[in-house]
């Protein structure tokens, strides 16, 4: 019996000592850190996270890492991405996102593919984190998709990154036909954000894709009532503004937006005649006419 509480006892001091040690050792690190010797604590940091077997004496190295920053910080993070640890790998994924380290975007773009839960989670904030070089990878390999499912699987990805990704969607509306933007729109429209209504208007002057700009802000619903009316407000009264602000009228009378009828009724009044009637056509469907 006094053996084996022997034996218990010394395993408790040496797990103490073991836990001790590694948590001294970060605490240099940071120290060096503090001191402006950001290669010693980079180093004693890679060493932790490479050799100690303590979860959290990893993740603090991990966060020491990021904090250091650099090219050295993330080519130290990027094996890491393949921790068989999940907290230690998506610990290391977010970092690399919040410091912006482009040449992972191809790694957290597989990752992200490959991974369901937290890790799609960690993967898809980083790529939103690292921005346009992460994100137009993203919009490349989503155009490049040769199956339904593999687009799927990006479309999916794309939603969870959120409507930083729509930026770069919208750049690629012009100079495509009605029906090879629909799935571009589809996409856009998922977002319902404000931000996208935005990005839509920009091309509410295009006739060729004039028609699918009106259908996604019309389904984008009352996230697109505010920038709608804001832009018809904006828009020179000229003649060849005629065609756009018929349409931005119209998409309010579709969207039955309550909120437009003062700036509608004093379009009654416009010069011309075709802004009369689609605002007389867009009050009436406001009004449940």
């Amino acid at each position: 019996m006094k053996t084996m509480s022997m034996r218990r006892i010394l395993i408790l001091i040496l797990g103490l000592i073991f836990i001790t040690a590694g948590c001294s050792s970060i605490d240099e690190a940071r120290s060096l850190h503090r001191k402006g010797q950001d290669d010693k604590a980079l180093k004693m940091a890679q060493d932790l996270l490479d050799d100690d077997e303590d979860e959290n004496t990893r993740l603090g190295a991990i966060a020491l890492i990021g904090q250091i920053g650099g090219e050295k910080a993330g080519e130290i993070l990027m094996p890491v991405l393949d921790d068989p640890e999940v907290p230690i790998k998506n610990a290391a994924i977010k970092t690399i996102g919040k410091m912006g380290y482009a040449p992972a975007s191809e790694k957290l773009l597989g990752i992200a593919m490959a991974s369901k839960g937290g890790t799609l989670e960690a993967a898809a904030g980083a790529i939103r984190d690292i921005g346009p070089p992460a994100i137009d990878l993203l919009l490349m390999r989503y155009s490049q998709a040769g199956t339904t499912g593999e687009k799927e699987r990006y479309k999916s990805l794309m939603l969870a990154v959120g409507p930083s990704v729509a930026s770069g969607i919208a750049k690629n509306l012009a100079g495509k036909t009605y029906f090879e933007n629909r799935t571009n729109f589809e996409l856009l429209i998922a977002f319902k954000s404000p931000e996208v209504a935005d990005w839509l208007l920009k091309e509410i002057g295009n006739r060729e894709i004039a028609e699918n700009v009106m259908e996604g802000l019309v389904k984008l619903g009352r996230q697109a009532v505010a920038p709608v009316i804001a832009e018809l407000r904006n828009l020179p009264t000229d003649s060849d503004n005629v065609p756009s602000r018929i349409r931005l009228i119209t998409v309010l009378g579709h969207l039955k937006a309550k909120q437009a009828t003062s700036l509608l009724e004093s379009l009654t009044r416009d010069d011309s005649d075709e802004v009369r009637n689609a605002a007389d056509q867009a009050l009436r469907r406001i009004r449940g006419f």
